[in-house]
């Protein structure tokens, strides 16, 4: 996969303030709001990275309904890495949060499961299938219905600028049920359904592989729902801000993705 052009900022900055930081009487400490999951073992590597660059950095896990976005608005945090740019760009817009993109991490493909068929083509008229209730996720759920031809969008929708919602299929003709839960929900009750929409951060906590168990896939080519690391507006430009961003954009958080996350996530970096 081609150096983004993130990993390519990031490698300018870090030349220029790598010194200043790693000669520092203390580490700068800096908590990372993350989910819960595969987050927690990514950033352990990359924690024991940034000691390396003068960090001391803290993955903090959020549950629930806990905003790891309205946490770094607040100040409690210094970053947070749990989201991708489509929902970022949604919570931006709709709470007013004044914070920015610094740098890529990994794209966690949403999948299609379930226990009754072996693929999307073979649900039957009526059949009830889960998406994820938040604009952007449901809105790549409904991307895969409708590359499955199952279901179509209206005119003109761009996926790299909007999100499609329930309102924006044009046609149903197998007349699916279409019914939105939370992501955590469809991810432990996904048999409940005739299938159902999950995204690999929350499906590998119920041990979800998109890659082995998947009935659908979304495409990873020109997908625009890349994870990123976002920090307050007013820190983006901190001299710490590379040497988080080249943390976790390292050898070693690639070599354990490569090794352990196989089928669950992407980098992009």
């Amino acid at each position: 996969m081609k150096r983004t052009f993130w990993g390519f900022v990031v490698g300018l900055a870090v030349a220029a303030t790598f010194a200043g930081l790693a000669q520092a009487a203390d580490p700068v400490h800096l908590k990372v709001g993350i989910r819960g999951g595969i987050g927690e073992d990514m950033w352990e590597v990359a924690s024991k990275v940034g000691r390396t660059y003068g960090l001391e950095i803290e993955p903090v896990v959020f549950a629930g309904t806990l905003s790891p976005n309205e946490a770094l608005n607040t100040g409690e945090i210094q970053a947070n890495a749990f989201q991708h740019v489509p929902f970022y760009r949604d919570q931006v817009k709709q709470r007013g949060y004044k914070l920015a993109v610094v740098g890529n991490t990994y794209l966690s493909p949403l999948a299609f499961y379930s226990k009754k068929y072996k693929s999307l083509e073979e649900l039957p008229v009526g059949a009830k299938v889960g998406v994820p209730d938040d604009p952007s996720n449901e809105s790549r759920a409904l991307i895969v219905l409708r590359d499955a031809g199952l279901i179509t969008l209206r005119d003109g929708f761009d996926s790299y600028n909007e999100t499609a919602g329930l309102k924006d299929v044009k046609d149903n003709p197998r007349k699916i049920e279409i019914v939105e839960a939370k992501s955590v929900v469809l991810a432990r009750s996904y048999q409940d359904v005739d299938a159902a929409a999950v995204i690999s951060s929350f499906g590998s906590q119920v041990g979800l592989n998109a890659a082995r168990d998947g009935i659908a896939q979304e495409k990873t080519e020109g997908n625009p729902n890349v994870n990123i690391i976002a920090v307050r507006e007013q820190d983006k430009d901190a001299p710490w801000v590379p040497l988080l961003v080249k943390s976790f954009q390292s050898p070693e958080v690639r070599a354990y993705i490569e090794a352990n996350l196989q089928g669950v996530i992407v980098p992009v970096f």
